[in-house]
This record gives structure tokens, C-alpha cells and sequence, in this order.
């Protein structure tokens, strides 16, 4: 069989030959790096995505307790908006009662100015009375009785003789006052015109020295005795 004859590859110049090789070295070299900085980027991109994940997750976390401090502050708002308005109802309230009480106060006050010119109007007429009296009895003779006094029979204290001097029965009241013990005795006498009446011991009453005795009659003015 004949040997068949192989195609003769054209020859490349020694130095095309190398230029060409330190192409391909370069472009081998253009592409590393073209993937080391593609690589470079991605990681780069991957560490801000990362970053950027935890700035949007700490953001988010900041907004929720943001929003939660402000819906607390709105309520402590509401409340105290709440109480403002029930202090101001209390005050409304108070003031109300105030000027109730300074109506009241007021018409008090002229009740009692009233009364007290009622009562000094009444106390000028009882001393007008008094007054009158008084002077009606400085114009009264004074109970027609004499008074003495002598000591019991029995022994007990003094006894008091009453003589009516004038022509008329006379219907006496008797007062009797200690002013060392401000003990007080009263007794209706009635005494004949011209009579006596004693009174002592066995009749309830014992006289000492120094007792205020006073006799009062109508008609009269009234009649002061100490005893002696």
C-alpha cells in the first residue's frame, strides 16, 4: 500500500511564534484577574448585602420600639389628658359648690343682721320696760312689813317675825339667800292687816346671821332685809 504523504503545515516564524504565546499568556493572565476581581465584587456585593440585611433588620427593630415608645407616650397622653378633664370637671364642680355656699353665706349673713336688729330692737324695748318699771317702782311704797328677829325655842337658828303695818292683807312672797353657802329658800306668807307671822325652824326655815331676806307684794316695791 502507498505510503501517503502528509500535508506540510506551513512553518511559523521563531518570533510571531513567541509573540503569539505572550498574547495567549496575556489574555490567560487578563482573564485570572477579570475573575479574581469578579470574584472580588461578588464577595464585596455579598458583605453589603449582608450589611445592608443588618442595617434593614436593626432599622426595622429601631421603627417597632420607636413606635411602641410612641404609642406608650400616646397613652400616657390620653391619660392625662383623661385626668385634666377630671380635675377640671372636680374644679367645675368645686367652683359650683363655692359660689353655692358664698349665696348661702350671704343670705345667712343678712339673717343674722336681721336677727340682731330684731333682737337689739327688742332688748331697747325690755329696757324701755325695765326702765318704765323701774320708775313705776320708785313711785311704790315699800311692803308694808316689819321685819324682827328673834332666837328659836328649840334651839335652831333664829326665827323671823313678820308684822304687817298696814290695813290690808297683805299675800307676801319670802326669799331667803345664804351668801355663804348660796343656798335659796322661798315661801308664800299670807299676813293679816295689824298681824304677826313667824317663821322658823318648824316651819322649814332657818334664819343665821347674815341672810339676805326679801319680801315682795304686788303694789309694793319690794322690801330687803339682812339679818343681824
Amino acid at each position: 500500500m502507498p505510503k501517503a504523504k502528509l500535508a506540510r503545515l506551513p512553518l511559523i516564524p521563531t518570533a510571531q511564534k513567541k509573540a503569539m504565546t505572550s498574547q495567549s499568556s496575556v489574555a490567560q493572565h487578563q482573564q485570572r484577574t477579570s475573575s479574581i476581581a469578579l470574584k472580588v465584587v461578588v464577595s464585596a456585593l455579598a458583605v453589603t448585602s449582608v450589611a445592608l440585611g443588618a442595617l434593614y433588620y436593626q432599622a426595622t427593630r429601631d421603627i417597632e420600639i420607636q413606635k411602641a415608645t410612641v404609642a406608650g407616650l400616646q397613652l400616657e397622653l390620653a391619660k392625662e389628658v383623661a385626668r385634666a378633664a377630671e380635675l377640671k370637671s372636680d374644679l367645675n364642680t368645686a367652683h359650683t359648690e363655692a359660689q353655692t355656699l358664698a349665696v348661702k353665706s350671704a343670705q345667712l349673713s343678712s339673717e343674722v343682721e336681721s336677727k340682731e336688729q330684731a333682737l337689739a330692737a327688742e332688748k331697747s324695748k325690755a329696757e324701755s320696760v325695765q326702765a318704765a318699771l323701774d320708775q313705776e317702782k320708785a313711785r311704790l311704797p315699800p311692803v308694808p312689813v316689819r321685819i324682827e328677829m328673834r332666837r328659836s325655842a328649840v334651839g335652831r337658828g333664829l326665827v323671823a317675825m313678820f308684822t304687817n303695818t298696814s290695813a290690808m292683807q297683805l299675800s307676801v312672797l319670802m326669799a331667803t339667800r345664804n351668801p355663804t353657802t348660796q343656798v335659796v329658800n322661798q315661801k308664800s306668807l299670807q299676813v293679816p292687816p295689824g298681824r304677826k307671822v313667824e317663821i322658823g325652824y318648824l316651819e322649814g326655815v332657818q334664819f343665821a346671821s347674815g341672810d339676805q331676806v326679801l319680801l315682795r307684794s304686788a303694789g309694793f316695791e319690794d322690801l330687803r332685809y339682812t339679818v343681824q
